[in-house]
């Protein structure tokens, strides 16, 4: 499994931990690093294995075991702590809620800033409402020639669920019969894919 750095820059409620537990979650021997445990949406000391999370606050200097890999779940700006990371890892993940032209504007600014460091990164277009933002989103990544690969996560109710009962979209099919016919419709096929694009498949 590749080492992934999920991040969107300062932006939050991009999804960001949501998709990183899900991964987690998903793909057994991941070690979980964060440096915002307070602000995240989902209690992560309470749902990740005993000696498998990893708390680094902004002023602290990233020490890890030996054994991965790992799961960023970084926030904050492309700095000098985050860049070495982006460095490091196989993968990095930006998730982007659309809401406005301008997030949009900052997290192209996050995209380059973190391709001079790992040209390996994909957009996760997340929680997204309607074609015509996913259509956006791709014709403006296209028309500055920025080489990224492009992925989408559907708006749903569901998404909340997630952050609130601390769960992946896995564990919420998985309890009901009638969740999982639903999220076995759209919303699991969209996580599969980036399931396989981390696992190498």
């Amino acid at each position: 499994m590749k080492n992934i750095l999920i991040n969107n820059g300062a932006l939050g409620r991009q999804g960001k931990t949501t998709i990183a537990y899900t991964l987690y979650q998903q793909c057994p021997g991941y070690r979980f690093v964060t440096n915002d445990i307070d602000n995240a949406s989902i209690n992560l000391e309470k749902y990740i294995k005993p000696g498998e999370l990893f708390h680094f606050d902004q002023d602290d200097s990233i020490a890890l075991p030996d054994n991965g890999p790992f799961i960023f779940d970084f926030g904050g700006k492309p700095d000098s702590r985050i860049l070495p990371v982006a460095a490091f890892v196989d993968l990095i993940i930006v998730p982007l809620h659309y809401q406005s032209t301008h997030e949009l504007q900052v997290t192209i600014k996050n995209i380059n800033a973190l391709k001079k460091e790992n040209p390996n990164v994909v957009v996760v277009i997340n929680n997204s409402k309607n074609s015509d933002d996913v259509k956006a989103i791709k014709l403006a990544l296209t028309s500055i020639q920025l080489d990224v690969d492009v992925l989408e996560i559907s708006h749903s109710a569901y998404i909340h669920r997630l952050a609130n009962e601390g769960k992946s979209i896995y564990e919420v099919a998985t309890a009901n019969k009638a969740d999982n016919t639903r999220l076995r419709k759209k919303l699991i096929p969209q996580f599969e894919k980036l399931i396989k694009l981390i696992s190498g498949e």
